[in-house]
C-alpha cells in the first residue's frame, strides 16, 4: 500500500496536538470542513479508524495512538533533514561561543583557529579556555569540549577523540628519582595532583587484570591541567592526566609515559551542546577540527 499523501498526515497530526479540529484548522490555515475531510481520507487510505469523535469530544484509538507516533517522529526527522539541507546552503556567520579545557585548548584548538577563521570569516569565535565548570545555558555558550566520562544530563554530548588517563614524568625527573617498576613504588615518588579533574586527587588505575586504587603524595597541588602539564615537564614529579592533554609534551620528548601498562579507565573529548539544534557556525567548527584532529599524524585521534 503506498504511503498517505503528507497533507493527510499533518493535518492528522496537528488535530491529535491542538486537540481539536478548529483550532488545527487554524494552525494549518485551512477550513474545519478540511480538515475533517482529510482525516477521514486518511483513515479510508489506511482501513483504519484513527479519531473516536462524539458531539462532545475526541480521541484516539489504540490505532490511532501508535499511528501519531511514529507519524510524529517521522515528521521530526524531516523537518530537521530539511534544515540540514538549508544549513548547508547558508554560509557559517555570526558569533560562536565555545568552552574547552585550558591544557587541550591550548595544545589541540588554538592551533587551528587561524585556519578556521580564515576559511568562515563571517564568524566571530569566542573562545572560553577553563577548567571549571561551564553552565553552558546560563553563560551562552553554543558548544563545549569537554574531557571525561559524561553524565546523563539535558545536554547532547557527541564523542569526537578517544582518551585515557595516563602517568607521566620528565626524563629528568627519572633521571634523578628512579622510574617507578609498580603501582607501590609510586608512594615513594612526588605526585602532582590535580583538582582539574574528578579523579585528580584519588588515582584509580586500571591494567588487563587489575585495578588499583591509591590516594597520591606530593608537595603540589593544582586546579589546572595546563599547570600539572608544565610542572611535571620542569621534572617537579609524576602527574596523572588525559593523554590528550599529555601527548604533545611526549612526542616531543619533554614527557615520558610511566608504567604504560597501567591507565586510567576509557574517557573520551565530547561536544557538549544545549537541547536546541546544532547552528552552522557550530557544526563547522567541530567539523573543521574534528577533520584536523584526523590528520595530525595520531597526537588527536578521531573517534569512529
Amino acid at each position: 500500500m503506498p504511503a498517505p499523501p503528507l497533507h493527510l498526515v499533518q493535518t492528522f497530526i496537528a488535530v491529535v496536538e491542538h486537540h481539536s479540529f478548529a483550532r488545527a484548522a487554524e494552525a494549518l490555515d485551512i477550513t474545519p470542513s478540511s480538515v475533517s475531510r482529510f482525516i477521514k481520507m486518511l483513515e479510508q487510505h489506511l482501513g483504519s479508524t484513527l479519531l473516536n469523535r462524539t458531539t462532545r469530544a475526541m480521541s484516539l484509538t489504540e490505532t490511532g495512538l501508535r499511528y501519531f507516533s511514529e507519524c510524529q517522529q517521522a515528521l521530526a526527522q524531516l523537518r530537521d533533514a530539511a534544515d540540514r539541507v538549508r544549513d548547508e546552503q547558508i554560509q557559517p556567520q555570526g558569533r560562536l561561543v565555545v568552552s574547552a579545557p585550558v591544557a587541550f585548548g591550548h595544545t589541540h584548538v588554538v592551533p587551528h583557529l587561524a585556519d578556521f577563521l580564515r576559511a568562515f570569516p563571517a564568524i566571530q569565535l569566542d573562545l572560553r579556555l577553563s577548567d571549571g565548570y561551564v553552565d553552558l545555558v546560563a553563560e551562552g555558550v553554543m558548544l563545549a569540549l569537554r574531557i571525561g566520562r559524561m553524565k546523563d544530563s539535558s545536554l547532547v554530548a557527541h564523542k569526537l577523540l578517544e582518551n585515557r588517563r595516563i602517568l607521566v614524568a620528565s626524563p629528568g625527573y627519572l633521571a634523578l628519582k628512579g622510574t617507578p617498576a609498580t603501582v607501590d613504588d609510586l608512594a615513594q615518588h612526588e605526585c602532582i595532583v590535580s583538582a582539574a579533574s574528578h579523579d585528580g586527587r584519588l588515582w584509580r588505575l586500571f591494567s588487563q587484570n587489575e585495578q588499583r586504587t591509591l590516594q597520591p603524595g606530593g608537595r603540589i597541588d593544582v586546579d589546572n591541567a595546563d599547570a600539572a602539564r608544565r610542572l611535571c615537564i620542569d621534572g617537579l614529579g609524576i602527574a596523572f592526566h588525559s593523554a590528550l592533554t599529555m601527548t604533545a609534551a611526549i612526542d616531543a620528548g619533554d614527557l615520558v609515559q610511566v608504567l604504560p601498562q597501567w591507565t586510567g579507565r576509557e574517557t573520551g573529548l565530547y561536544c557538549v551542546r544545549p537541547q536546541r539544534r546544532i547552528g552552522p557556525a557550530a557544526r563547522a567548527f567541530v567539523d573543521f577540527l574534528a577533520a584536523r584532529w584526523s590528520e595530525d599524524g595520531g597526537r588527536a585521534r578521531a573517534s569512529n
